[in-house]
C-alpha cells in the first residue's frame, strides 16, 4: 500500500520530564489529565495538566531496582492505582494517597510487589468489569495473570493462571519482544491477544477457567512491538492494531463466526445485575473469522507503538522515523492517515 500524504498536525507541546536516561513509556491516566513515565533512570513521574495546558510534575520516585519498562494506570473504579514492570523481575502496584502533599515523595504509596523469576517486559490491566486483574509476560515465553484478592484493596494479589506461550525460548543472544494487551470487550468471554518475537495469537479462557491459543494474526515479517485492542463501541466485530519491526502498521478485523442467534442471546440476570458473559464462546464451538484489513508502511522504520483512542475509531502510531500517525476509517470502512506529527 503506498504512502498516503495526510495533513501536518498544527502544534505539540514539549515538556522536559527531567528523567537522567532513556523514557520507555508514557501513559495518560483514563481522563487524559494525568500522564505517568518510566525510565531505565528506575524512576516513575507523574505530571498533571494544568488550566494553562502545561504539564506540571507532581511526583517523582525510585519505583524499582532495574530499568523500568511499561507502566499503566488502572480504572478509576478501583481508585488511583498504576502499575510498573521491570528488569528487576517484579511488577509493583502503586496507590496514590491523596491526603499526602504533592512533590512530597509519600504521595505514591507501594502496595504491592509481584515477585516473579525473570524479567517483566509488558503488562496490561483487564477492563473494569473483570476485577482488578493484570496480565504480565516475561521474555520466557510465560504470560501471567493476576488477581487482586479484594477488588478495592490493592495489597493482596494471588496468581491465577500461568500460561506457557512458546515450545523453545529463544537464544540469549537474539533480540526479543513480548507484549500482552486484554479484550476491552464485556463480551465473548475473557481474552488476551499476545505478541511473541514476530506472532500473534488470541488466547481465551474456557470453561475449565485455562486459556487456550484460538485465532492467529498472520502476517508480521519481524518482530511485534506493541498491540492494541480497540473498544468495540456498539460494533459487531473486533479491531486489533499491531506495530512491527518490519516497519509495518497492520490492522486486522476479527468477527464472531457463530450463529446470530447464539450472539444476540438476551443477557440473563444474575445477583439483580445483567451477566457480563452470556456470549462467551463455548469450548469447541465458533471463533473469529480473522481479516487484514490494513497494512500501512508509511513509517518506514521500525514501528514501536499503536494505541487506539477510548471510542476505538482513531489509531496512533508512532515510529523510528520520529513520527506519530494519526489513522482513521472513511465511510467505506477504509482506514488512512489523517494527520502526522513530527517530532523533529
Amino acid at each position: 500500500m503506498p504512502p498516503s500524504q495526510p495533513p501536518k498536525a498544527a502544534y505539540y507541546i514539549p515538556f522536559n520530564t527531567g528523567h537522567d536516561d532513556l523514557i520507555h513509556d508514557v501513559c495518560y491516566d483514563f481522563y487524559g489529565k494525568r500522564i505517568v513515565t518510566c525510565s531505565s533512570d528506575q524512576r516513575l513521574k507523574i505530571f498533571d495538566l494544568n488550566d494553562d495546558g502545561e504539564w506540571i510534575q507532581s511526583e517523582s520516585w525510585k519505583a524499582h531496582d532495574g530499568s523500568i519498562s511499561k507502566v499503566i494506570w488502572a480504572h478509576p473504579e478501583h481508585g488511583h492505582i498504576i502499575a510498573s514492570c521491570s528488569n528487576d523481575r517484579t511488577v509493583r502496584i502503586w496507590e496514590e494517597q491523596e491526603f499526602e502533599p504533592k512533590s512530597s515523595a509519600r504521595r505514591w504509596k507501594r502496595q504491592a510487589v509481584i515477585t516473579l523469576d525473570v524479567a517483566i517486559h509488558d503488562i496490561s490491566f483487564a477492563p473494569v468489569h473483570r476485577g482488578l486483574k493484570i496480565a504480565s509476560i516475561s521474555p520466557a515465553g510465560i504470560v501471567y495473570i493476576h488477581e487482586a484478592q479484594e477488588p478495592q484493596d490493592p495489597s493482596i494479589w494471588m496468581l491465577q493462571e500461568q500460561i506457557s506461550i512458546l515450545r523453545n525460548q529463544p537464544p540469549r543472544e537474539t533480540e526479543v519482544s513480548f507484549v500482552v494487551e486484554y479484550c476491552p470487550s464485556r463480551w465473548g468471554g475473557e481474552q488476551l491477544a499476545v505478541g511473541a518475537m514476530d506472532t500473534v495469537r488470541i488466547y481465551r479462557q474456557k470453561s475449565n477457567n485455562k486459556y487456550k491459543a484460538t485465532e492467529e494474526l498472520l502476517g508480521h515479517n519481524n518482530l511485534v512491538r506493541s498491540i492494541a485492542w480497540a473498544p468495540t463501541m456498539g460494533r459487531s466485530y473486533h479491531l486489533i492494531a499491531t506495530a512491527c519491526k518490519d516497519g509495518h502498521v497492520r490492522i486486522f478485523k476479527l468477527t464472531d463466526t457463530r450463529p446470530h442467534s447464539v450472539t444476540q442471546a438476551k443477557p440473563r440476570r444474575r445477583g439483580g445485575e445483567d451477566e457480563e458473559d452470556n456470549d462467551d464462546f463455548e469450548d469447541g464451538i465458533g471463533g473469529y473469522k480473522v481479516e487484514l484489513i490494513a497494512n500501512f508502511a508509511d513509517h518506514g522504520k521500525d514501528v514501536w507503538r499503536v494505541k487506539w483512542n477510548s471510542t476505538g475509531t482513531i489509531l496512533m502510531s508512532a515510529g523510528d522515523d520520529g513520527k506519530i500517525r494519526l489513522w482513521k476509517a472513511s465511510l467505506n470502512g477504509e482506514f488512512r492517515c489523517m494527520s502526522e506529527i513530527s517530532s523533529r
